[in-house]
Formats: C-alpha cells, structure tokens, sequence
C-alpha cells in the first residue's frame, strides 16, 4: 500500500473514533509509568512518538519539556483543547518516519505502539532510524510494544464508566496471512442515562512484534536493547508475558543512521 494512502487510513480511523477514543484512552494511559521513567532517568528533553490526545506528554512535561508528536490532526486538536496550557509541553504534527528536529532528547516514549501501524519492515526500520538519530548519548528509547501471545483469533470485552455514563467495548484480533499481521476490529457503544446510545464500528491493520527478532531488528537500525519487559511492572519478558515493553539506547559505535538510512556523525552533548 502506498505510503500516503496507509497514512491516510489512519488518520481517518482516529478521527472516527475520537469520541470514543477520548473515554477509553484514560484506561490506557499508565501515567505512573512513564512518570516513574522520568523521574529515576531525569531527562533534559522529553519526546513521545504517537502523543494522540497528549495525556502521556502533559505527565512527563511536569518533569522536563516534553514535545508529542502525532500524524492525527484531530488528535492534536482534542490534545489542546483538553490538556492543561503548558509552557513546558507541546504537540507537533509530525511523521515518525522523518527527522524532524534538530535536537536530541534523553528520553523518547513511545506509549500503546504507534509503530504497529507501520506494517511494512521498510516504513518500522526508518522510524526506528529516526529514533537512534534523535536520542542523545545516555538516552533511552522506551516502547510498549504490540504483542500477540499467539497466532489465533481473540475477542475482549471491556466496560469503561466515565462521567456521563458508561462505555462498551468489544475487542476483536484476527490474524492475517502475511506473518505478525493482524485485524483489530472495535465495536464501541456508548450507554448514557436518559439518552440514546451511541455506537460505532472501526477497524485497522496493525503488525505487531516477533519477540526472538527485535534485537538484530534495532541493531540495525542504529540501537542497543537494555531491556525486554513483560509488563509496566518491569518484569522481565517471557513467553507467557501480558505485554512487550522495549528499553533502548543509541548504539555506541561513534555513527548514527539518518531516517533515509544515510551515515552522519554523531553530536556530543
């Protein structure tokens, strides 16, 4: 699929949530994760990949400034309208896949894996490039990555209350032909006392993680793992694990790869 057209997709799936996505987000943020990495790394400069509604940004900005980055308009906007003005914070519509600051930051988050939906290698190998570029020496990359325990199908069922009633949700992952390929499917229903419900129906493709090919996977690109987490507690990674939590510095071999895959020196400082 064309890059452009991929990209295109989804922004529209996020726009189409968004009313949904607003309420379910609370339940995913984890902010005494990313706070507790914060305060044990002290970084000087904070970015997060796939800010969305900037709840993640917002927290970690109460300890060093903190940009979000986001191809989502509609997300950006939502961001501003309901985080808390911030001299320390901002959001940026930005493509993963580029360099786009002239900057490097000590720590770089990138929280619910934005980098699923980059199903080609292509596309995941430039993006991470991109990081190994941007992070300082010392620095840690941190992603919570997609991870599909097995190849089968899977339905979850959610319910999530919020002020003005309660939120339904009924996840749906089926696994596609090509490998790590997957079909997330959302069926939300939004039940609010003395009003109608409101219901939609949204899908995407999204690849995740093979688990046993990370490593050569970010070496490549330009970066070294610390760490493999089975879940926000800091685990290690099993098999069996819940979740997939990557801990990342820039390789140190005195280069960095550009986001084209070209050769630069590396800054000090």
């Amino acid at each position: 699929m064309p890059r452009r057209e991929c990209f295109d997709e989804v922004r529209s799936y996020y726009e189409r949530i968004l009313p949904f996505y607003e309420k379910e987000s609370v339940a995913r943020a984890h902010l005494a994760f990313w706070r507790g990495l914060a305060r044990q790394w002290r970084p000087r400069r904070i970015l997060e990949i796939g800010a969305g509604l900037g709840r993640v940004t917002a927290a970690l900005s109460r300890h060093a400034p903190a940009v979000g980055i986001d191809i989502s308009l509609a997300m950006l906007a939502a961001a501003g309208r309901q985080r808390p003005v911030s001299p320390r914070a901002r959001f940026v519509a930005a493509d993963m896949r580029c360099v786009g600051f002239d900057c490097e930051f000590d720590l770089m988050v990138a929280p619910s894996d934005p980098f699923s939906h980059l199903t080609a290698l292509a596309d995941r190998r430039r993006a991470l490039r991109c990081v190994a570029h941007q992070l300082s020496p010392g620095g840690r990359f941190v992603l919570e990555g997609l991870y599909r325990r097995r190849r089968e199908s899977e339905i979850l069922e959610r319910r999530i209350r919020h002020a003005s009633g309660v939120l339904h949700i009924r996840e749906a992952w089926s696994p596609l032909g090509a490998a790590n390929l997957w079909k997330a499917s959302y069926r939300y229903r939004d039940r609010r006392p003395g009003a109608a419900d409101r219901k939609m129906e949204a899908s995407f493709v999204a690849r995740a993680w093979e688990p046993r090919k990370i490593r050569p996977l970010f070496s490549s690109c330009g970066l070294t793992i610390d760490a493999l987490w089975g879940d926000f507690d800091r685990r290690p990674f099993s098999k069996g694990a819940s979740r997939l939590v990557v801990v990342a510095r820039r390789r140190v071999d005195g280069r960095r790869e550009t986001g084209d895959g070209r050769r630069s020196a590396s800054r000090v400082g």
